[in-house]
């Protein structure tokens, strides 16, 4: 009887045994996997921590604050390219708050400019289809942007204000939607290259434009378009042109009938 009971016990120490062995394996490959993965972990964790601050910074009622978030995200961008896409919708957000023209708060159009730079530096750059990006920019005031040489998958300006708005050479892969845009100052559209769906319709140009050199894949659409000084030196593309019902009138642009 005391042999059987010192047999179970030796057999209990072994199970005990092994069962420690192999829970210390199971304790240090646990320790070895936490290494291999902390690090990664601990970087997503302090990227989306960069990247709070910068959503928090942008919504401060500090205007350096504000600012200072744009320069913050254009860093983020340049170490973290994934994150251009996010950065771009991010600004275009911004962008589309209420903002007075002609310029009543100058803290707030320097940042604006700002936030206008940093689209043109992530647009202004050839890649393949699928990196370029769609801007929402409805309802937008942008002062003197500059998108020539821009590379867009679309664009959607719709009810906003460009106040001399630079696209020279600027490719839109997609669509452009312009309707019911206010157009103020010099605009210059030379050489820029439009997908076929794309809408002026129901614009307003109130300074002076060009499409000199304009691509168009399809008819280009100024339905009930206007233009506020029909003597200026406009280029419009073809068969597009101003008419005017008296001297004082703003022009219509109608299709030209040959």
């Amino acid at each position: 009887m005391m042999v059987g009971v010192y047999v179970v016990a030796a057999l209990a120490g072994v199970a005990l045994g092994v069962g420690a062995v192999y829970g210390g394996w199971i304790t240090i490959e646990g320790i070895r996997r936490d290494r291999r993965l902390r690090p990664g972990l601990v970087a997503a964790g302090l990227r989306l921590d960069r990247w709070e601050r910068v959503v928090e910074k942008m919504d401060s009622e500090d205007p350096a604050e504000r600012l200072a978030s744009f320069t913050d995200l254009e860093r983020y961008v340049r170490e973290e390219p994934d994150a251009r896409e996010d950065a771009i919708e991010l600004t275009c957000t911004y962008l589309r708050k209420p903002f007075r023209f002609p310029v009543e708060d100058e803290d707030e159009f320097v940042i604006r400019r700002a936030a206008q730079g940093l689209l043109t530096r992530c647009l202004r750059r050839p890649g393949v289809l699928e990196h370029r990006e769609e801007l929402d920019l409805q309802d937008a005031v942008l002062v003197e942007p500059d998108f020539a040489d821009c590379d867009l998958s679309g664009a959607d300006f719709r009810d906003g204000v460009i106040v001399g708005g630079d696209f020279q050479g600027a490719r839109f892969w997609r669509f452009a939607n312009f309707g019911r845009v206010w157009f103020t100052g010099t605009t210059d559209f030379r050489a820029a290259a439009f997908p076929r769906f794309t809408s002026f319709a129901e614009a307003m140009f109130s300074g002076t434009t060009t499409f000199a050199g304009a691509e168009f894949e399809d008819l280009v659409d100024f339905a009930d378009a206007r233009v506020e000084k029909p003597d200026a030196a406009h280029s419009w593309p073809s068969p597009w042109q101003v008419w005017v019902a008296s001297p004082v009138a703003q022009g219509r642009l109608v299709p030209r009938e040959d």
